[in-house]
């Protein structure tokens, strides 16, 4: 009966040294994680490692503030910059057809530009341009002219 006590060592030899294989592998798994928390070759911890995170999202929230901001203004440069445009083409004279006459509008958002009109007839053409500020001018639009600019404004500026 001497067999059965070698065997029972042999099993509990071979059972303790898997569970010493195991407790190894689980030991290299946590020191890997913890090296990895420590920062090892990167020199800062994870405490230090999120610290840095936390600056550097305050830091992108500022320049994103900034960024904003940079843009409204922009937009509003964008606003009266002139991009509305509209040609109204018309006969000035009964006797003449084929549409020559016209009257351009050129505008911003604000209706602030120019509105040009060119009347054409048989022996002559006369130009003129007046200044509009808020789809208005200071000297007598013709009605042409008025439409010219009502078309502009009606238009979608480009975006």
């Amino acid at each position: 009966m001497q067999n059965g006590p070698d065997l029972l060592a042999i099993v509990i030899g071979a059972l303790a040294l898997i569970v010493a294989s195991a407790v190894f592998l689980s030991f290299a798994a946590v020191r890997r994680r913890l090296i990895i928390l420590q920062g090892r070759g990167r020199g800062e911890d994870i405490l230090e490692a999120v610290s840095r995170q936390v600056e550097e999202f305050r830091g992108m929230r500022g320049d994103l503030q900034h960024l904003a901001q940079e843009l409204q203004v922009l937009a509003e440069a964008f606003r009266g910059g002139l991009q509305r445009f509209a040609v109204y083409r018309y006969d000035a004279f009964e006797d003449m057809g084929g549409q020559l006459s016209f009257s351009a509008a050129i505008l911003n958002d604000y209706g602030d530009g120019l509105v040009i009109s060119c009347i054409n007839g048989r022996q002559e053409a006369r130009t003129y341009a007046k200044p509009v500020a808020r789809a208005t001018s200071a000297f007598n639009l013709s009605p042409e002219e008025q439409e010219a600019i009502r078309q502009a404004l009606s238009t979608a500026a480009p975006r």
